[in-house]
């Protein structure tokens, strides 16, 4: 292995390197003479006007040529010549991100009369589209409609990326292909873009803090792959994002712009939606590009700023946003309010909250022309961002004080070197460095009280320092080295490359550092007498969880045109995830669960090989068949490997206290011991030695075909995936000591000096089924777009949607929580229609206008139907929201209270559990309703005395603007939803005792979907560009 491991390097120049995608594109194309024949030795250069940059090769014995590592845009001219015969110019060429532009150029006896145009083949049907995915061009990016200036807007456009929002006006996460939003890899410049720690549900840097990573306006163009078959892109087990950024030219050119929107701007809805608080919305900055050096040296430079200010949508009273409780907790909250204040602290008041989000980003770009060869980049880009979060929801009202501060910097550098060797060998070598810093903080320094049960239906009050900000930091440091060296033989296009990434992080994290109180009353809490405690604190002057990673990678792919119209690639990759250093040695916890904890996972070896092809069918790009097989390996979240450094039992100190519990106002003088009560002292988290990283295998086969109308482009897609390795949990404190009522097992802890073990091991469970057909056209004359139908089919064992261990065990609904099975996953989305169009009016004139239209329809996300019990859990697992429910096969199976038989039947009916009766209903069995959207974006250009000013309009969920009952989005919180409490056997029949909740039994007041209030309104927006 080490000798494999040196010959890969010494081929690679000894350079290490990073395989993430490319960040440029290529031109091929044959020459021939004026009877057919093809001509070897003719030179082809390759200019980009707008910068001078020259690209220089000459063809092959075949008359072929390709130029690699070329500057994405244009126009290119082409410049072809060869001794007796006459030079060819050929004109208007452009190249695409990770796209293959090509020509054919037969020469003449003559001299040609200007540029000769020759066109090649629509990048839709080319040799070079080798796997599942799409590109974003510039053109759709400036006119797609947008409300977020983000990645997610535009990867909507690809059949297979589902676009959902984290939780009402949150973030989105981007699901590609069904799978997992941290599977996903983001790079820009191909430099890694990841949130790689894990904390954000976004997936990229500052996602917490609720930024983007980089302004839209620094973006020259977007590529969405699902199933790359080159092997320079890797990453990911989900789906990759690669985005390049603009860079300056020989012309000066620049734009000021502002966009806008507030509550004035945004739906009523209708009757029974709440009125929204003051909402405001303002994005402005500028970008500027131009030469240092003509032909030389040339720079780019863009600022962007935003200030958001957005209500929570509720209120004690519903005088703003949704009452609480329907308004019937008013007394309640005042005394709530009285007894806070007697201990200190003050709750921050009734009214809806309002959240601030601001961001700062600064880009800057320098690209060098070093001669015929060489071309050089470096990039700087910064992102500072603040953001307050505050949620409260249908059960439970966070006041204003249990409010918490994000806070991210990040600062990334990319130099980049891509050089030309004689005729066929290329060279582009890339090093990253990155650092990224994010803060939590809590609003208020104060332990955190919550307040249950205070009406039939459980609501609650919470306040106080919200519990997983009371010290909560993170640092981390990237660095990437790439290099690719590409050269051909024959008809053999060869890379080798070698990847390296670098990694150091340092993390903070003591959840309820300042102490966690939960009251079964308002008695309770005026009495200081609490029923449950939590409480967490450093057993030894560090604690910082320090580590470092690497992840080493190799790789070598062929891609060889077997016949003119047949091209196949294939490849190998090896990547090795490294970590050097050892957590903690607890010998108790091996003693009693059989693993050590200061072993982690490394050097285990991930092996991608990967098969592709394409085949002209024709031979005239008119119809193409393409697909192939590959395996691909992913990150997890670092997170995920973290928690095992600070989780051996050594690091802190966690009390779990049940029982009649003082309260300590004082959240730096809480107790560490409590008499009488029953405690629990800790988690510890282990991993399995032989733990990988996510791989999947990717079948993946297509068909295109150009119609005979407006050059529109047919395809139909297929791509099934199936799980080489999965994460999965298990819990080793917990022993089965018998089943309950419905057959369930039920567990018992082994020891009650921890909380729990949970080990990370692998599962080869999950496969992901997804078909997909689109018409699209290209950007002609002014009009372009496509509609798309998509379906879903995603399974999976553990989802691993949290950063913590513990919660990614418990938060998987199931019947057994220690043999978890396949079920459906929550990133599914089974069926989506998905259509966008654009037109230009007078594209010739200086008024042009731009009318964009998106639209997307789609089944409801999946959630399960749960019971609980009165002792808490009903499987003894210590935790209530994970217990799947038991569909009753007849009425007299059960007794029924708190409702009828006849509830429970229309419940069971509605959530489409019929099926499963007589038997434990499956993970995700249940499924929302539809939701349709509807986004227009108008751009008008107006000519002024220098430059162009362009005003545009954009409205999302423009249905909901003509019909207040149009568009709107329904979800259920969590992804579940609790039907029953299970309250014992009656003595007397031995039957269970099912208590219906408000969902089963009031359903009109309390609806079993909530509704988005603010994405299931029009929303507008306003914006002003000028343009030089």
């Amino acid at each position: 292995m080490k000798k494999f491991l040196v010959l890969i390097c010494v081929l690679a120049s000894a350079t290490l390197g990073f395989t993430q995608g490319v960040t440029s594109g290529s031109l091929a194309g044959v020459v021939t003479d004026p009877t057919g024949v093809l001509l070897r030795g003719a030179t082809v250069e390759a200019e980009l006007l707008t910068t001078g940059a020259l690209y220089k090769t000459t063809t092959d014995a075949s008359g072929r040529f390709k130029i690699v590592h070329m500057r994405v845009g244009g126009p290119y001219q082409a410049t072809v010549s060869i001794e007796g015969l006459k030079t060819q110019e050929v004109g208007n060429l452009f190249v695409s991100l990770g796209e293959v532009t090509n020509i054919s150029v037969t020469m003449s006896l003559e001299a040609a009369h200007g540029e000769v145009e020759v066109v090649g083949s629509s990048v839709l049907i080319s040799p070079s589209k080798l796997g599942a995915g799409s590109n974003v061009s510039q053109e759709v990016l400036e006119s797609m409609p947008t409300m977020s200036r983000g990645f997610e807007d535009f990867a909507r456009t690809n059949p297979m990326i589902m676009v959902q929002p984290d939780r009402e006006d949150g973030p989105s996460v981007i699901s590609v292909a069904g799978r997992n939003n941290r599977y996903n890899n983001i790079q820009i410049d191909g430099a890694v873009n990841n949130d790689l720690f894990g904390l954000a549900a976004s997936g990229s840097p500052g996602g917490q803090s609720e930024t983007t990573p980089i302004s839209m306006d620094s973006i020259q163009e977007l590529q969405l792959v699902i199933a790359p078959f080159d092997v320079r892109q890797g990453g990911f087990s989900g789906g990759g994002i690669n985005a390049i950024t603009r860079s300056g030219t020989n012309e000066l050119h620049g734009s000021v712009y502002s966009f806008f929107r507030n509550d004035s701007m945004i739906g009523d809805g209708p009757d029974d939606f709440p009125t929204l608080g003051e909402y405001e919305d303002l994005n402005y900055g500028f970008r500027l590009g131009g030469p240092i050096a003509k032909d030389k040296v040339f720079y780019f430079v863009n600022a962007d700023f935003s200030r958001r200010d957005t209500p929570t949508g509720w209120s004690i009273d519903g005088s703003t946003g949704e009452a609480f409780a329907n308004g019937t907790l008013g007394e309640e909250a005042q005394r709530f309010q009285s007894i806070m204040a007697g201990y200190g602290h003050d709750i921050g008041g009734f009214n809806e909250f309002t959240r601030n989000t601001d961001s700062d980003k600064l880009f800057a770009r320098v690209d060098f022309n070093l001669g015929m060869n060489h071309k050089m980049t470096v990039r700087h880009n910064w992102v500072d961002a603040d953001n307050v979060r505050l949620y409260p929801g249908e059960q439970t009202y966070n006041f204003p004080a249990y409010a918490y501060n994000f806070t991210n910097t990040t600062n990334s550098t990319v130099f980049q070197l891509d050089s030309i060797f004689g005729d066929d060998k290329f060279n582009q070598f890339r090093v990253t460095y990155q650092t990224i810093k994010d803060r939590r903080a809590p609003g208020s320094v104060f332990p955190r009280v919550s307040v249950t049960d205070l009406d039939e239906n459980s609501h609650g009050f919470v306040t106080g320092a919200e519990r997983y900000s009371t010290h909560n930091s993170l640092d981390q440091t990237i660095i990437e080295f790439t290099d690719d060296f590409t050269f051909f033989m024959g008809d053999h296009e060869l890379v080798l490359g070698t990847h390296n990434e670098i990694f150091k992080f340092k993390n903070l994290f003591i959840e309820n550092g300042f102490g966690s109180y939960e009251f079964f009353s308002l008695d309770d809490l005026e009495a200081g007498t609490a029923n449950r405690y939590y409480y967490t604190y450093p057993a030894d002057d560090e604690p910082y969880d320090q580590f470092n990673a690497y992840q080493l990678g190799f790789y070598v792919g062929d891609t060889w045109r077997l016949a003119d119209n047949l091209n196949i690639i294939l490849g190998l990759r090896l990547d090795i995830p490294k970590f050097p250093d050892s957590p903690n040695y607890n010998p108790e916890v091996e003693e009693l669960f059989g693993y050590r904890t200061d072993v982690v996972p490394d050097g285990n070896e991930l092996w991608s090989p990967r098969l592709g092809f394409n085949w002209d069918i024709t031979g005239q790009g008119k119809k193409q068949l393409r697909g192939g097989v590959g395996v691909f390996s992913g990150r997890s979240p670092y997170v995920w490997i973290s928690n095992n450094y600070a989780r051996t039992g050594l690091e802190q100190v966690s009390i779990s206290a049940y029982g009649d519990i003082p309260f300590e106002p004082d959240p730096f003088n809480q107790p560490t011991e409590i008499p009488g009560a029953q405690t629990s002292t800790t988690e510890v988290n282990l991993i399995d030695p032989d733990f990988k990283f996510p791989q999947v295998t990717r079948f993946n086969l297509a068909y295109d075909q150009e119609l005979p109308w407006w050059g529109i482009v047919a395809s139909i897609e297929a791509v099934f995936a199936d799980s080489q390795s999965e994460i999965l949990y298990k819990n080793l404190n917990l022993v089965q000591t018998g089943t309950a009522f419905d057959g369930r097992p039920y567990y018992e802890r082994v020891s009650d000096d921890y909380s729990g073990a949970y080990f990370l091991t692998n599962t080869a469970g999950g496969q992901q089924k997804n078909v997909s057909v689109k018409l699209e056209r290209r950007f002609s004359g002014g009009f372009w777009g496509y509609v798309s139908y998509a379906w879903g089919d995603s399974q999976v064992v553990n989802e691993g949607n949290s950063s913590r261990a513990s919660s990614n065990w418990r938060y998987m609904e199931t019947a057994d929580p220690n043999n978890m099975v396949l079920s459906r996953s929550d990133y599914e989305v089974r069926h989506r229609y998905n259509a966008m169009l654009s037109y230009r009016f007078n594209s010739s004139s200086e008024w042009a206008t731009t009318v964009t239209a998106f639209y997307n329809h789609q089944s409801g996300r999946p959630y399960s139907v749960l019971a609980y019990s009165s002792g808490y859990s009903l499987n003894g697992d210590d935790y209530r929201y994970n217990d799947l429910f038991y569909v009753p096969a007849s009425e007299d199976e059960v007794i029924i209270q708190g409702g009828t038989w006849e509830q429970l039947e229309a419940f069971i009916s509605m959530t489409g559990l019929d099926k499963y009766r007589g038997q434990i209903a499956p993970r995700n069995a249940s499924k929302g309703p539809w939701r349709h959207e509807l986004d227009l974006k108008v751009a008008q250009n107006i000519p002024v005395g220098y430059g162009n000013l362009e005003a545009t309009f954009e409205i999302a969920n423009l249905t909901n603007l003509f019909d207040s009952d149009a568009g709107h989005i329904r979800y259920v919180p969590f992804g579940n939803v609790q039907a029953v409490r299970y309250a014992g056997d009656q003595p007397d029949s031995g039957l269970p005792i099912y208590q219906l909740r408000y969902a089963v039994s009031n359903p009109e007041e309390y609806p079993l979907f909530e509704i988005d209030q603010v994405r299931s309104r029009w929303r507008a927006k306003i914006g002003l560009r000028w343009s030089f």
